[in-house]
């Protein structure tokens, strides 16, 4: 079946680009490679960022309904602070999405990737999609009433399926549009995280090498 990659597609197409980034990413990125469809990954994106800002608000509000003293106590976040949540992660969302997509392109592009800076932020707004099951999986958990300890257990496992499921979209998608190696296209993913870990164990290690010379100056 093919579909058509432009921001003009029906709904029928956009649930199998959907279906497609999810299940099938290598042949759904190599066909979106020469025509990729910005727009609506980027609708996509910011439709699961309004669905898991209400979710996590709303199962925020309900726990803390629980809390003895609730209303009164406890502050009640109102439905008119809905708003501004959403709108923060809009923002949120929106800043990382164009930021460190530009540094992924740029990474694909020193690695020899041939891709335009849309492949590439169409490929980073689709490998968001895993995202979509967590909803879901926090649906059941509060219908349930899923013991804290399972929650916590389950939620962790999933939280993980779902990163490893986003990065593995991320590597293939980078591949397919910018038509080079798997090993290219998980450089240029894990560079930037290597590379935050890296400074942060600089920053860490300058901050005892400090409080070691302090204590010492000191006598502590």
């Amino acid at each position: 079946m093919e579909m058509e990659m432009d921001s003009k597609t029906g709904s029928r197409n956009l649930f199998e680009l959907i279906y497609g980034v999810l299940f099938d990413p290598a042949s759904t990125f190599r066909g979106l490679a020469d025509s990729p469809p910005f727009r609506d990954s980027v609708a996509i994106l910011l439709i699961l960022t309004i669905a898991n800002a209400l979710t996590g608000f709303i199962f925020f509000r309900a726990t803390l309904a629980d809390f003895p003293g609730f209303g009164y106590g406890v502050p009640d976040p109102g439905p008119w602070l809905l708003i501004p949540v959403v709108l923060l992660a809009l923002i949120f969302t929106s800043l990382k999405y164009f930021l460190y997509g530009a540094v992924l392109h740029l990474l694909a592009e020193s690695w020899g990737g041939r891709g335009t800076p849309k492949g590439t932020l169409t490929v980073y707004a689709l490998a968001a999609l895993p995202g979509i099951f967590l909803i879901p999986f926090e649906l059941i958990m509060k219908l349930f009433n899923f013991p804290e300890a399972a929650v916590a257990v389950l939620g962790l496992i999933t939280g993980l399926a779902v990163l490893v499921w986003g990065v593995v979209l991320l590597v293939v998608g980078l591949r397919e549009v910018h038509h080079f190696r798997t090993d290219e296209a998980a450089l240029t993913v894990f560079t930037p995280p290597a590379a935050l870990i890296f400074l942060m164990i600089i920053f860490f290690v300058i901050i005892a090498v400090f409080a070691g010379a302090f204590a010492a100056a000191t006598g502590l």
